[in-house]
């Protein structure tokens, strides 16, 4: 899997919510709605959206974002110490900001990936069931 992460910051222009997290796993999904899905037929978007960390260790998010902002969280006190990383391991995550321009969040994860299809998404949702 590309770190995604890299290539940040991230802005989608489109309401995202958590679809699915996976402690076993530790991953975690936002998803934006799109028409394609079962009860969003009146959503103005096409296709659905997945936003997918991988090996999370730590979040703070919230419930609904109108429009979603992923970047480089940059001053760290706000997550230091909750996730108890050891010194020597803090360059395979990434700290990132998750944000709707007004609320600020985080999520720490060790790779993200975004799924234009909708597909990942799905998946997660009924491996989580099983």
């Amino acid at each position: 899997m590309r770190r995604l992460w890299q290539a940040l910051p991230l802005h989608f222009e489109r309401p995202f919510r958590p679809w699915v997290y996976t402690v076993s796993h530790r991953t975690l999904v936002l998803r934006s709605h799109g028409r394609t899905d079962p009860g969003h037929s009146t959503s103005r978007f096409e296709q659905s959206v997945d936003v997918v960390f991988v090996d999370v260790l730590a979040m703070n998010t919230r419930a609904h974002y109108g429009e979603l902002f992923l970047a480089d969280l940059g001053d760290l006190t706000e997550v230091d110490g909750f996730p108890e990383v050891p010194a020597r391991f803090r360059h395979r995550y990434a700290y990132l900001t998750v944000s709707d321009g007004t609320h600020d969040g985080f999520v720490v994860c060790g790779n993200l990936n975004v799924d234009t299809s909708g597909e990942l998404g799905l998946r997660w949702a009924a491996h989580a069931r099983r």
